[in-house]
């Protein structure tokens, strides 16, 4: 995404106002620092600029764009809509605009913006590029690919560019021309971890893992990437024998879930394996094979001899599709939660079907919304309503294991179709779960069916079987075509046959669960 700066200030420095004389100053000597990439001790300055003009739409707009540059979007969207009040024209203003909604995973937002800008500045290749990734990420192929080449036509040296056509056509499974689309991109800008992170994807999707794997340590030096911040140094194979090694987490809560099987071959070299998660995942990966200490990450943490981020283990131990850990499942909740639980399940089964008198009732724990600040969320989450063919098989019964956004569907959900639901984890009420209360609850449940979110890299690592409804051209660990899953056995995937049919796959779906049970 490309940013614009303000080289000057449009308001005058007089020695008759010492205030002009230094805003305009620290104006200069804040740019400066901007343009040098030091964006903290850039927002310093112009902070002061704004305190003495709150209203310069310059000072602002590079107010924010240190802000932005720092990861702290929402906060340079205010800003930015605050210089737009005093210069609601300003091309770089606009395009700097919808680049913070896009970064908050809000494209739909973005996109006006950035048509507004191109209406002022029309051969701004950037800003095309900046529009035709915001389609990309709406499924606008056509369009997108239309604004991003256009981009290309202007500057035929926009790496980056390059790096984002790849993108889209790597989401319409064109794998071939995306890979081609990296190189080139790498080939202006060798250093460039975006477009090999990308390529890392389009590999893996294809199952080579060999290169793949080597790629996707590029994603480490990507801009706003989260690591742990730790002294000492990274293992690369080290002998571990006698040593202790610090693993963490890097990315989402299933990341986590999907990665940490690989600790028990770490262990296995000798190791004393401290794992550091997000306190919702501290239980569950206490249990994990191979771990000896689990610490939340925000908390202070033991020193190591060695650290390594979970997703880099399969590169630093040569994982192929053939090789992947092989005890099956890795990950359990412990009998006490499963008997907590059995009661909680039972009522509230109860509750959502009363005087429903099944012999054998099939049970089909469900979630469908992931964590929508996800990137990719609004292609892989998908409407509770949807279940409804479902719910209409005889003898099922739904219950919900969905927590936090999205939980706000189940509101009068019991006139459509019954869905039993936990106490206190309803709308408005305060969810407590943690992992192994999910794992707990699924293990009474016959399936599973979730979106491509942590929900389902739990209901896989513990055996469970569960079913994910994918689109078309999916996460490159589902690789292609594959209805399977060599992550995980009890994995069922059902992909889209047409781009955004949902309602496809659940027809699928409910005849599948019709022919299991025999009805």
């Amino acid at each position: 995404m490309a940013v614009d700066m303000q080289e000057r200030t449009s308001h005058p420095a007089t020695a008759t106002d010492p205030q002009d004389f230094i805003a305009s100053t620290y104006f200069h000597q804040g740019t400066e620092l901007l343009r040098r990439g030091a964006f903290a001790e850039a927002e310093t300055y112009l902070r002061e600029v704004v305190r003495i003009w709150p209203h310069h739409p310059g000072a602002l707009n590079n107010l924010g764009t240190s802000i932005w540059q720092q990861g702290r979007a929402r906060e340079a969207e205010a800003i930015y809509r605050r210089a737009l009040n005093g210069a609601p024209d300003d091309f770089g203003i606009l395009n700097n605009c919808g680049n913070a909604l896009w970064e908050q995973t809000r494209p739909e937002e973005a996109i006006p913006f950035y048509r507004r800008a191109l209406e002022i500045r029309p051969e701004a290749a950037e800003t095309q590029m900046n529009l035709g990734v915001a389609l990309s990420d709406l499924g606008e192929f056509d369009e997108a690919i239309s604004w991003i080449e256009s981009s290309l036509q202007l500057d035929p040296g926009l790496a980056d560019a390059y790096d984002n056509l790849g993108m889209t056509l790597a989401r319409l499974g064109r794998w071939d021309e995306a890979l081609a689309l990296y190189d080139r991109a790498i080939e202006i800008r060798p250093n460039f971890p975006e477009a090999h992170r990308n390529k890392s994807f389009v590999l893996l999707t294809l199952g080579d893992y060999q290169r793949g794997w080597a790629e996707h340590e590029w994603r480490l030096r990507c801009k706003n990437h989260r690591l742990l911040p730790t002294t000492s140094p990274m293992w690369k194979g080290e002998n571990l024998e006698g040593r202790s090694i610090l693993l963490h987490a890097e990315q989402g809560l299933g990341d986590v879930i999907m990665f940490i099987r690989f600790v028990e071959d770490v262990k296995r070299q000798g190791a004393h394996v401290v794992a550091a998660v997000p306190d919702s995942l501290i239980r569950l990966i206490s249990r994990a094979i191979g771990v000896d200490e689990v610490h939340d990450w925000f908390a202070s943490l033991p020193t190591c001899d060695y650290h390594a981020p979970l997703m880099s283990l399969p590169s630093i131990l040569g994982t192929t599709l053939e090789s992947l850990p092989g005890r099956y499942p890795y990950l359990s909740p412990d009998d006490r939660s499963v008997e907590l639980w059995r009661p909680v399940f039972e009522n509230a089964i109860k509750a959502a079907y009363p005087g429903e008198a099944i012999s054998r009732p099939f049970r089909v724990g469900i979630v469908w919304q992931g964590n929508p600040a996800h990137r990719n969320d609004l292609r892989r989450s998908f409407p509770l309503d949807l279940f409804r063919a479902i719910a209409e098989v005889p003898g099922v019964q739904l219950i919900s294991l969905q927590k936090g956004k999205g939980i706000e569907q189940l509101e009068g959900q019991a006139e459509r179709f019954p869905v039993a639901v936990f106490p206190n984890c309803g709308p408005g009420e305060q969810d407590r779960r943690d992992f192994v209360d999910t794992a707990a609850a699924m293990t009474m449940c016959d399936l599973v069916i979730a979106p491509d979110s942590s929900t389902a890299h739990l209901a896989g690592s513990i055996g469970v079987p569960v079913w994910i409804p994918v689109t078309i051209v999916s996460d490159c660990r589902w690789l292609t075509e594959r209805h399977d899953s060599p992550w995980y056995p009890s994995v069922r995937l059902f992909r889209q046959e047409t781009l955004n049919d949902w309602e496809g796959i659940f027809d699928r779906m409910a005849h599948a669960i019709r022919e299991e049970i025999k009805v």
